[in-house]
Formats: structure tokens, C-alpha cells, sequence
């Protein structure tokens, strides 16, 4: 029985390959087409929370941050700031 030849997203592919592939269908496009290519899931994220009923808390919540991140964030602040 043969075996029917896999599927393109399934076939193994290179790393550059696999990047190519992911950004083919942007190529060409203005940064007008692009912008708007970004929008539209916003737009439908937006328009899904702001229908839940815990929208404004879906939107409020965030994440604790780590003690490491938080150190690394306090560290990068001080070295962008000017001495003198």
C-alpha cells in the first residue's frame, strides 16, 4: 500500500527554509498592507475581552514579574541613565 507523501508543513525543512516560508506571503507588501496585516488580530483580541465580562479584568491582571527580571530591568535603567 503506498504511503501518501506528507504534507509541507510536516516535510523536514531547514531553519532558513522554515523562515522563508513563515515570511513569503509578506514580501512585497507595503507598510501600510503590513500594519494592517498586524491590526486585525488586535482588533479581534480587543473585540473578543472588551465582550467577556471580566473584559476590564482580563485587561488590568499582570503577570508578577521575577526577582531576576526585575533586578536585570532596575540594572539596564541605571546604566541608561546619565552619570554626572
Amino acid at each position: 500500500m503506498p504511503t501518501a507523501p506528507l504534507p509541507a508543513s510536516l516535510r523536514a525543512r531547514s531553519d532558513r527554509e522554515a523562515i522563508v516560508a513563515d515570511i513569503e506571503p509578506y514580501l512585497g507588501t507595503t507598510v501600510d498592507e503590513r500594519v494592517e496585516i498586524m491590526a486585525a488580530p488586535c482588533r479581534a483580541a480587543a473585540e473578543s475581552i472588551a465582550a467577556h465580562p471580566a473584559g476590564d479584568r482580563i485587561l488590568a491582571w499582570q503577570e508578577p514579574r521575577s526577582a531576576q527580571s526585575e533586578a536585570l530591568s532596575l540594572d539596564l535603567v541605571r546604566r541608561a541613565r546619565p552619570t554626572g
